[in-house]
């Protein structure tokens, strides 16, 4: 069974925040710690702190490549002014880049197939355009997912997910990916190719 972080933890906000949060809060600690506890106690208590560096490492090091809001912002644009030849050709090389084996499919809901580790994963990626993406879609490529055995799927769109689908990922294997990770990919894939 996937151990998985509440999304409202203390810790997961923070990862998710600024890396430099969380060293103010680390700071912070530290200093209340220190001015507040008796001397015997004042290094234990600032020692407390500890923690927050380390997500604040954790949240620096998977930042390190972000983008900013304006270039997402632009990315997006571009992406909706793309045909699907070029759009899958930066998706792909973006998926290589993190280590993936990519293969294209051809037909039916999964646009490509891509293993990591022994773990296959199939990828909906020509909806990225769509408006909305309904749980029909999802369904399909749950079915897909089932009859390749694949471990999980992976749907992209620029849209709105529907309620009734992210109910339907959160209780699957699968994961969305909205504007600001295809703008990510975009950015990566586009990178990759101009090196």
């Amino acid at each position: 069974m996937k151990f998985k972080m509440s999304e409202k933890s203390l810790f997961a906000t923070l990862l998710r925040a600024p890396w430099w949060v969380s060293f103010l809060v680390m700071l912070a600690v530290a200093l209340v710690a220190g001015a507040l506890l008796p001397d015997a106690y004042k290094t234990v208590g600032m020692l407390g702190a500890f923690p927050f560096f380390v997500i604040g490492v954790m949240a620096a090091w998977r930042q390190r490549n972000a983008i900013s809001a304006n270039q997402i912002q632009e990315l997006v644009e571009q992406a909706r002014g793309m045909g699907w030849r070029d759009f899958s050709v930066l998706v792909e090389e973006a998926l290589r880049q993190q280590g993936f084996v990519v293969t294209r499919l051809a037909g039916g809901p999964a646009d490509f197939q891509i293993e990591k580790n022994g773990r296959i994963t199939l990828v909906s990626a020509k909806r990225w355009k769509a408006a909305t993406v309904g749980a029909e879609h999802l369904r399909e490529l749950l079915a897909e997912r089932e009859s390749r055995d694949a471990f999980s799927c992976t749907c992209m769109s620029l849209g709105v997910f529907s309620q009734a689908a992210i109910d339907l990922a959160n209780d699957s294997p699968m994961q969305l990916l909205g504007s600001a990770n295809i703008a990510q990919l975009m950015h990566d894939g586009a990178k990759a190719l101009h090196v």
